[in-house]
């Protein structure tokens, strides 16, 4: 089970990087049965902790009378090497997009993709390319 954020094809990335996401039960249910919202998520560095900011997750239909707030930030967990990266790409002006969040074994994990969001051109130019390798395969 794997969930994709479709904002993430507009962006062209230098480099991806996974990470383990800080959740609650509910949270995690939740995941796994209702899936995700990822508009206008992102990921920040606060305080040397890098945390991820708007992604909605749906409320657990069965939690009760829990009031939870669905876009609160949430933790990664990076190691230190990985946070400093993280921080070097940020200081080059680059963002850090989550791309997908997805269970690896009994974790779930969100793929970082660490790029530049695309020009309208660039976004032409990308269809075009893929129009016409799909009109000429290659034998």
């Amino acid at each position: 089970m794997r969930h994709f954020n479709r904002q993430s094809r507009d962006y062209n990335f230098v480099n991806k990087i996974e990470a383990g996401l800080v959740l609650t039960g509910s949270d995690a249910k939740s995941l796994r049965t209702q899936g995700v919202q990822f508009q206008n998520a992102r990921i920040d560095i606060q305080n040397g902790q890098p945390i991820i900011v708007n992604l909605n997750i749906p409320l657990y239909k069965y939690s009760q009378g829990q009031t939870i707030d669905t876009t609160r930030e949430r933790q990664l967990l990076l190691t230190p090497s990985q946070i400093k990266k993280l921080q070097s790409y940020r200081k080059q002006k680059y963002m850090l997009i989550p791309v997908s969040i997805f269970l690896a074994g009994k974790w779930f994990k969100v793929e970082i993709g660490i790029g530049r969001k695309m020009r309208r051109y660039e976004k032409r130019a990308k269809i075009k390319k893929k129009e016409f390798d799909q009109s000429n395969p290659k034998k």
